[in-house]
């Protein structure tokens, strides 16, 4: 998450790298065969701009987002996401609630990335799936592909991708399924 820009400006200002990130996420669940029609968790929904890109796109999700900053999440219940002020390393639902979890360029601002992990594994049903990237550049994309490889071990890596701009910003991204039963 991008603390501190304004979310009057961050759909605006971001709108374009993440459009392309999204690009190749949306390929990765469509190619895959991801059922997008269950109940949806967005961990850092921010102002749900990636819930703008799939309904650009003609994909409606039942999603709840969650996320830390304040302002973000007024502009995503603006927008008519149901929202709800949360810390990824303790999220407010039961265990086993969701069909798909997604966390997008989120994790890298986590401190304790185990913990998140484990806590999207504990609100996913089980054979239910979760996409999670971890932003990167030229630079920055090995090392941050062999630590995606390390936090998703409590999963079946589905596909595994990067995605974005090659000039600029890309992310890493992972689509997990969770066990059937764990």
């Amino acid at each position: 998450m991008l603390m501190g820009i304004s979310s009057l400006i961050y759909d605006t200002w971001m709108k374009e790298t993440q459009f392309k990130k999204y690009d190749g996420i949306l390929d990765m669940l469509l190619q895959n065969q991801v059922p997008l029609d269950g109940k949806v968790l967005d961990v850092g929904i921010g102002t749900g701009l990636f819930e703008d890109y799939l309904g650009g796109k003609g994909v409606e999700l039942d999603v709840v987002g969650v996320d830390v900053d304040k302002k973000m999440l007024e502009e995503a219940k603006r927008k008519g996401y149901l929202v709800m002020l949360a810390n990824a390393e303790k999220l407010p639902f039961e265990d086993e609630s969701f069909d798909l979890v997604i966390s997008i360029d989120m994790i890298n601002s986590i401190a304790d990335k185990a913990a998140v992990i484990q806590e999207i594994k504990r609100v996913m049903k089980p054979g239910a799936y979760a996409v999670i990237s971890h932003f990167c550049n030229n630079y920055t994309k090995n090392q941050v592909w062999k630590k995606m490889e390390a936090l998703t071990r409590p999963f079946e890596v589905i596909d595994a991708r990067i995605t974005g701009n090659v000039d600029n910003e890309m992310t890493v991204a992972f689509l997990v399924r969770k066990g059937g039963n764990e």
